[in-house]
């Protein structure tokens, strides 16, 4: 496979990086619209109602931003600066771990840094314009934001070598969290999510709620950056760990 895309005409990786990134928009709505209808599922913020244009556009763009940055990420591995392998077995879980580990603090930083009162109004606020959120919000993008966070991830991958396995685990778990972040709904039944484990893992309904409040729950994957620095809020073990947990009210 590495060969087969070493070998590959410019042209027709792009098109090959465009599909991959239509297809994880589509997966991506097709497992939120799962989630919503799964039973017990308890809806956080109001329906967000028809899907404006405005959304659907950055959706589009963010896909095509995010496919510049898989062609970036070609041309460097093409480069001899990012270096993949086909490790598999118990490297490849340590692998992700550490993608894992170094990504959920990297995206907090960028995330607590466009929350900035002096960068928010131009970036960030973009993405809250959809406080009551769904599935391809995830998508929904300043293309600053896109950028941003598409050159982190290229970053991190030239730093250490890193299997083809750990990136494809990494990728689907990262659409899962977005996704699931994204719903305005909380699919967890209460024995899961009342679940000490799920202290320090994201819920959904963490990032349910930072749309609702935009000065909370700045992390993604973990709450641990959130505990250390006093951005988790105040309600949220309550709310999570609650048999019916509690809507948000947008704005509070």
């Amino acid at each position: 496979m590495l060969e087969f895309l070493e070998t590959m005409h410019p042209g027709g990786f792009a098109l090959l990086a465009l599909v991959e990134n239509i297809l994880l928009v589509g997966v991506g709505a097709l497992l939120g619209h799962v989630a919503l209808r799964l039973p017990g599922a308890r809806r956080l913020t109001p329906d967000p109602g028809p899907v404006s244009g405005q959304e659907l556009a950055l959706v589009a763009s963010t896909t095509v931003l995010n496919t510049a940055v898989t062609v970036a990420g070609w041309w460097l591995w093409k480069a001899g600066v990012i270096v993949l392998t086909t490790d598999l077995g118990m490297r490849t879980l340590a692998e992700l771990v550490v993608l894992v580990m170094v990504m959920d603090v990297l995206m907090y930083a960028g995330h607590a840094t466009v929350h900035l009162r002096a960068l928010f109004p131009w970036v960030h606020r973009l993405h809250h314009v959809f406080a009551d959120a769904r599935p391809i919000t995830l998508f929904a993008l300043h293309p600053f934001e896109a950028i941003g966070f598409g050159a982190m991830w290229l970053v991190v991958l030239a730093v250490h070598p890193f299997s083809i396995a750990a990136l494809t685990a990494y990728t689907a778990l990262n659409l899962v969290f977005g996704i699931l972040g994204h719903l305005g709904v909380e699919p967890l039944p209460q024995r899961v999510r009342g679940n000490v484990v799920f202290r320090w893992i994201a819920t959904p309904t963490m990032h349910v709620g930072h749309h609702a409040e935009p000065r909370w729950n700045l992390g993604f994957y973990t709450t641990v950056w959130d505990r250390l620095f006093h951005t988790l809020e105040p309600g949220y073990d309550l709310r999570r760990a609650a048999p019916v947990p509690e809507p948000y009210r947008l704005g509070a």
